[in-house]
């Protein structure tokens, strides 16, 4: 029993040491195809890139089955970096969906073999409509006469073990798409705030367009309280309106103070002469503030860097408008 027990588990040990063998040959032999790429690179590409910065409608990518799913993913790098992109299904566009495209865009083919019907029949029809065409490929096919730019990538074998499965062609493709998009991208002086705009859930997007305005406490809800409010009566709006603070103004809203759970927790401990004093006697004089218009995400730091919770939030004309509490910040993803 002892022996058999041995004896499969040796087997284990030995199926998974040949598994992670075969995990890294596929990925090196991936690897070694980008390096290729990298070394051989289509002289065309800098043609498409080109055409690209002076194209003045949109960037059309087709393709069929695998080829259409790289085609899906390059519109959606182009179009995050500033490229605006479409993604044309050959098979619909010979049903209606050619009615999509615009007579200034530029269509891009992605074909292993550089063949297919489909994309056979449209691209004669857009050429004629005065669309600059495409093709990127790993083999020059019949789509490669009929097409204005031609980019075939250097292409060796599959990382399958029958040499079929399209694994190391669709990863060239994929690589090689997302780096011409990056470098028009970065041609076209696309910063971070470009990215920001096309991406406002994100979290850049947020940190770079969200502004305090937009997720700070507004009256009516604001605890407002005057020199002269007596304990119980701040300990009251303090508590109903639940932001942990009371914001001292004068009758022009002109901030004075603002006091905490802390203050009052500190001022309790003096025991009950508390409930004598003023919101003057326990308030903290000259807290911090910030404006309207800064962004959320300088809010978050000034409450990191003196360690506090909110901030009093105020107009142009020094009056307070509203209130921003870490809470509202980390609701909002930051």
């Amino acid at each position: 029993m002892q022996e058999q027990f041995l004896e499969d588990e040796s087997v284990i040990l030995n199926s998974e040491s040949k598994i992670k063998r075969d995990l890294i040959k596929v990925l090196s032999t991936e690897s070694q195809a980008i390096t290729n790429l990298i070394n051989n690179f289509p002289e065309s590409s800098i043609t498409l890139i080109k055409k690209i910065i002076k194209t003045e409608g949109r960037v059309i990518f087709s393709g069929m089955g695998k080829s259409g799913l790289i085609a899906k993913k390059l519109v959606a790098t182009f179009s995050s970096t500033g490229t605006p992109s479409l993604f044309l299904h050959p098979a619909e566009a010979l049903h209606g969906d050619l009615g999509m495209i615009r007579s200034d865009d530029l269509f891009i083919a992605i074909s292993k073999s550089g063949t297919g019907k489909e994309l056979a029949q449209i691209i004669p029809i857009l050429k004629s409509c005065g669309n600059y065409t495409t093709l990127i490929c790993c083999s020059k096919g019949k789509l490669s006469d009929i097409v204005d730019l031609t980019l075939e990538l250097p292409f060796t074998q599959e990382a399958c073990q029958m040499n079929l499965a399209p694994t190391t062609s669709s990863t060239l493709c994929m690589a090689f798409g997302d780096a011409i998009g990056v470098v028009v991208s970065k041609l076209k002086n696309f910063d971070k705030n470009d990215f920001a705009k096309f991406h406002p859930a994100g979290a850049l997007g947020k940190r770079l367009l969200l502004k305090v305005n937009s997720l700070m406490v507004c009256e009516p809800n604001l605890p407002f309280l005057n020199l002269n409010t007596s304990f119980v009566d701040l300990l009251y709006v303090i508590s109903s309106n639940k932001l942990g603070v009371g914001i001292i103004v004068d009758d022009d809203k002109k901030l004075l103070g603002i006091i905490t759970d802390g203050d009052l927790r500190r001022s309790a401990q003096k025991g009950p002469e508390i409930f004598n004093k003023k919101a003057s006697d326990i308030m903290t004089k000259n807290p911090k503030s910030i404006k309207q218009d800064i962004l959320a995400y300088d809010a978050l730091n000034i409450m990191q860097s003196f360690n506090i919770t909110s901030l009093v939030v105020k107009n142009s004309k020094e009056e307070v408008v509203g209130l921003i509490h870490i809470h509202d910040l980390l609701k909002a993803g930051f």
